[in-house]
């Protein structure tokens, strides 16, 4: 009964009412994070294809990234943490970029989920449907598994495992004065992964917006990103996040803040050149504003740009 209770409620920390999964969780993705979670209609980096899969047509490099976190440290018997590795290559402005990911949540002994996702985006410049706006689209085949470890309720203890098969959808659009909005559809089939009976994956739509400016006016702070999410979860209640970001010391220092109604993060970034290379340091803090008993939640990640 112990290990029942344990999962359960590593679920509900997570943020997910539908106890079959995490797979809507709000925690991937280090500099999307220190921003809030805020990220569908920002989408810019290799963190981008579980935000906005749109958003890796934009991308001019290859970029690689690799994120490991510590999820709500403090909490007693807990063990839980994510671990993320993605890519995203370039082909070319007319063929688009391809992604490839896969994202990790465990908590030890208890609850496992893994996801994989395979990418393709485009932009649609070439319709001159605006002159004034870059638009790109995006879709991700996406595999979702996940484990639960039932103890003494099934026989011999083992492990449970169920899997399925769905896609994600985006678009978005930037136009020339520094405001973009972005739309991304995931789990569009909704997969069974129920273990004796149906419970399907919420599907979930999200609309983004965001403002940048490479000086932001009166405030005169440097590389300012404003962003907004609002995220409608089938079976859930809507969530709203929101963050900020800005770059200083010529770009090579991000700083950041954001969050939504349970909790609020912090983060910095710090960029390295190695000629035409460049390392991308990120971290991330968040606190629950709802879970006294846990210290926070720590997040560390590196991007490889690629020449």
């Amino acid at each position: 009964m112990k290990k029942i209770l344990a999962i359960l409620i590593s679920i509900g920390v997570m943020g997910v009412s539908n106890a079959q999964a995490l797979f809507n969780s709000t925690y991937w993705g280090v500099r999307p994070l220190g921003m809030g979670g805020a990220f569908t209609a920002v989408a810019d980096d290799a963190n981008a294809p579980l935000y906005n899969v749109a958003g890796t047509a934009k991308l001019e490099k290859a970029e690689a990234a690799a994120t490991s976190a510590k999820l709500f440290t403090g909490l007693d018997g807990f063990d839980m943490g994510t671990n993320y590795i993605g890519a995203v290559y370039p082909i070319s402005k007319e063929l688009g970029s391809v992604s490839l990911v896969w994202s990790h949540f465990r908590d030890a002994g208890l609850y496992a989920e893994d996801l994989v996702n395979i990418g393709y985006a485009r932009t649609l410049n070439d319709l001159n449907i605006w002159d004034k706006m870059d638009l790109s689209v995006g879709a991700s085949l996406k595999y979702v598994r996940h484990e639960i470890n039932w103890g003494q309720h099934i026989a011999g203890g083992s492990w449970e495992a169920k899997d399925g098969i769905t896609m994600d959808v985006g678009i978005l659009a930037r136009f020339e004065n520094g405001v973009s909005v972005g739309y991304s559809k995931r789990y569009l089939t909704r997969p069974d992964v129920g273990f004796e009976m149906e419970d399907k994956v919420p599907a979930m739509d999200v609309i983004g917006a965001a403002y940048y400016s490479e000086e932001l006016p009166i405030l005169k702070i440097p590389k300012f990103t404003a962003a907004a999410d609002y995220e409608m979860r089938s079976g859930d209640e809507d969530l709203l996040k929101i963050g900020m970001e800005s770059k200083v010391i010529d770009g090579t220092l991000a700083l950041r803040i954001g969050g939504w109604k349970e909790q609020i993060n912090f983060g910095t970034g710090y960029e390295i050149k190695f000629g035409e290379y460049a390392l991308i340091i990120d971290y991330a803090f968040g606190l629950p504003l709802e879970l006294q008993e846990s210290t926070g939640s720590h997040f560390l990640s590196l991007i490889f740009r690629f020449p």
